[in-house]
């Protein structure tokens, strides 16, 4: 599943969870409350790596021999060492941002757990009797604040989409720069080999 959606999904469980809490008439099970340890491989970005020894032919180059011969190869190795560093940067972010989500997610939960019980409570009271009043405002004050730790939740899945999102692209961009460089470090190994084969 992409990481992203894993954020999402939870997110609206939660967001369900509050909504059935809220409701007098439906409340949530154990079984359907998703579980925070779901989420605990988030914070890690996917990476993939290929097995040299399987290659039986050189790939073809992605780019002409004119834009080969343009590379500067420091400024190409430049470029791939900003991009790892802000790859790294980037982890490092959504690591500290994960964190956070998770203890706002746990917190989330108990909210929910405090909404049935004070629901319970101003159900259990005569209808109309001061206690009843004071149970259902308990109750709507527990919703209030629900709804605002459930907006900050959904703020920090945005962010976290966001992070994981340009970690990505950053990927992409970085292996096309290797790409590129195996290309030209290719082409000049060619023109030496002719070379070699000329003096011979």
């Amino acid at each position: 599943m992409n990481i992203s959606f894993r954020f999402l999904i939870f997110t609206i469980f939660l967001s369900l969870g509050f909504i059935t809490s809220c409701n007098d008439d439906i409340t949530p099970t154990e079984e359907e409350k998703p579980s925070v340890n779901d989420t605990k491989n988030i914070a890690s970005t996917e990476t993939s790596s290929t097995d040299d020894s399987t290659k039986t032919t050189e790939p073809p180059p992605l780019y002409s021999s004119d834009e080969i011969d343009k590379i500067d190869p420091e400024d190409l190795s430049r470029q791939i060492k900003e991009i790892g560093e802000k790859i790294e940067e980037l982890e490092k972010e959504s690591s500290k941002h994960f964190e956070e989500y998770d203890k706002l997610a746990e917190f989330q939960k108990k909210i929910l757990e405090d909404i049935k019980v004070k629901k319970m409570i101003m159900r259990s009271k005569i209808v109309g009797s001061e206690e009843e009043k004071k149970a259902k405002k308990d109750f709507e004050d527990e919703k209030k604040y629900g709804r605002e730790k459930l907006q900050i939740l959904k703020e920090k899945n945005i962010v976290l989409y966001k992070i994981t999102r340009s970690i990505r692209e950053a990927k992409n961009k970085k292996e096309e720069l290797e790409k590129k460089r195996e290309d030209f470090l290719m082409k000049q190994k060619n023109k030496e080999n002719k070379k070699i084969k000329k003096i011979n």
